[in-house]
């Protein structure tokens, strides 16, 4: 069964501190007009780096982050699947979310399961107060 679901709206406080891992601009874009004090990751060395010196409520995490990762799935590291081994062995406590359109997003999901998985343009986010 897929833990892929529906649409829905991530209510995430305005000053809760968040991780964001992806590689395209458009999608940093939407993320940087929602979440106002995100700090934003292109590769799983800088993601690593960011978390290694900051601790986050919320983590947005994409899985390809390489032409690499969408022709060799079972790639471990430079994508989202090392984040996600990264945060699951340092113990993150946060809201994850895999919004990665990749089938490797169900194998993140299995690695950090409090994560949800929404595919990107399938979630809303909004800023609410704490």
């Amino acid at each position: 069964m897929s833990s892929i679901l529906p649409s829905m709206t991530f209510n995430i406080p305005q000053s809760w501190p968040a991780l964001v891992l992806d590689d395209c601009e458009d999608r940093i874009s939407f993320l940087r007009h929602r979440l106002r004090t995100a700090q934003f990751a292109k590769t799983s060395a800088a993601a690593i780096r960011l978390r290694s010196r900051q601790n986050f409520k919320v983590a947005f995490l994409d899985h390809d982050l390489h032409w690499m990762d969408a022709g060799f799935p079972d790639r471990q590291h430079g994508n989202g699947k090392e984040v996600a081994r990264y945060l699951a062995s340092h113990g993150f406590g946060g809201i994850v979310v895999i919004h990665s359109r990749s089938n490797q997003a169900e194998v993140m999901a299995k690695i950090l399961p409090q994560a949800r998985v929404r595919r990107f343009g399938d979630f809303e986010i909004a800023e609410c107060s704490e």
